[in-house]
C-alpha cells in the first residue's frame, strides 16, 4: 500500500503534521492535513499514538500481563477488563456468520484501531488525514484542498518483477493502480509466492476493521470461493449500509473486481 504523494506535493500542501512511530509491530503513520495550529495538532499526535500503545499493551497475547492474556488465564473476567476488549470480541464473533470463521485477533485489532484513531481525529477537529498502518489505510478529507487522497494499491506480480530486475518495490511499475477517495477504509494482503491462487487481495469500504477481516478471509481462500464472497461483499445489505468492494489478484496476474471498485479508481489495472 503506498500513499502516492511525492516531496513536492507535501510540501505544497496546507499546513498540518505528520509522525511515524513502531506499533503493535508495525510502523504506524498519521499524517494530519487539517489547517490546525501546531499547538492543537501535536496534543493530537501524542493522544493518538498513546492510545495505540494502551491497545497494544491490552490486546498483545505475547505479553503475559495484558488483559487479553489475563483474561485466556482466567484469572479476571470480562467484566474486569476494558470495555473495548468485550468490543473487539463481540464483532469478531459477529463477523464469523459471514466469513466462516473469526478473524485473526492481532490483524483485526490493528484495523480496529486504526478506525478508532482515525474517527477521535475527525471527531477532534482533524478531518483531513491518513492513518495507515502496515498494509491498512485510513483516510478521510482531503490530501490538499479539494484533493482527493490517493492510495497506491501494490500487484504482487509485478512487484517481484520488479525486485528481480533490482528495481524498487515502490516503482510506479509495481502499482496495480490508484485509489481516489476522500473517505475510504483499504486493507490489503499480497503475497507472490502462495499455492492457493490468490496473489493478493485488496478490500474498500467504510471500516478497516471489518475490511481487515474480509481482506484476510479472501486472501486465505482459493480464486472461485473469494470471488464468490466478494460478490456477497458488494451486495447492499439495507438502505443504510455500504457494502464493500474488493480487487483479486490471482496468481497468472489476472484481476477480478467487484464493481463499485471501479468508482475509487477509474483508471484500474485489474483485467
Amino acid at each position: 500500500m503506498n500513499i502516492n504523494e511525492g516531496p513536492a506535493h507535501r510540501s505544497a500542501r496546507f499546513p498540518g503534521a505528520h509522525r511515524v512511530e513502531m506499533v503493535m509491530g508495525t510502523p504506524v503513520g498519521i499524517d494530519i492535513r487539517t489547517a490546525l495550529p501546531q499547538r492543537e495538532l501535536r496534543p493530537l499526535l501524542d493522544d493518538a499514538f498513546t492510545w495505540l500503545r494502551w491497545v497494544d499493551e491490552t490486546f498483545d497475547a505475547s505479553k503475559a500481563g495484558s488483559q487479553v492474556s489475563r483474561l485466556a488465564r482466567d484469572e479476571i473476567s470480562l467484566t474486569d477488563c476494558a470495555p473495548e476488549l468485550a468490543e473487539v470480541l463481540k464483532r469478531r464473533s459477529e463477523l464469523r456468520a459471514s466469513i466462516g470463521k473469526e478473524p485473526a485477533p492481532a490483524g483485526y485489532v490493528k484495523g480496529w484501531a486504526v478506525e478508532r484513531v482515525s474517527r477521535a481525529l475527525a471527531a477532534a477537529g482533524a478531518v483531513d488525514h491518513c492513518v495507515s498502518a502496515g498494509g491498512d489505510v485510513r483516510v478521510r478529507g482531503s490530501a490538499r484542498p479539494g484533493v482527493p487522497w490517493r492510495i497506491g494499491v501494490r500487484d504482487p506480480i509485478r512487484s517481484r518483477r520488479e525486485r528481480l530486475r533490482g528495481l524498487r518495490d515502490h516503482s510506479s511499475h509495481a502499482m496495480r493502480t490508484v485509489l481516489f477517495a476522500h473517505d475510504l477504509a483499504v486493507a490489503s494482503y499480497d503475497c507472490p509466492d502462495r499455492t492457493n491462487g490468490i496473489a493478493g487481495v485488496t478490500v474498500l469500504g467504510p471500516d478497516l476493521a471489518d475490511a481487515g477481516a474480509y481482506a484476510a478471509a479472501l486472501f486465505a481462500m482459493g480464486p472461485a470461493r473469494a470471488k464468490h464472497l466478494a460478490r456477497q461483499l458488494a451486495l447492499p445489505k439495507d438502505t443504510q449500509a455500504t457494502p464493500y468492494d474488493v480487487l483479486i489478484i490471482t496468481s497468472d496476474g489476472a484481476g477480478v473486481t467487484t464493481p463499485g471498485f471501479l468508482a475509487y479508481a477509474p483508471e484500474s489495472m485489474a483485467g
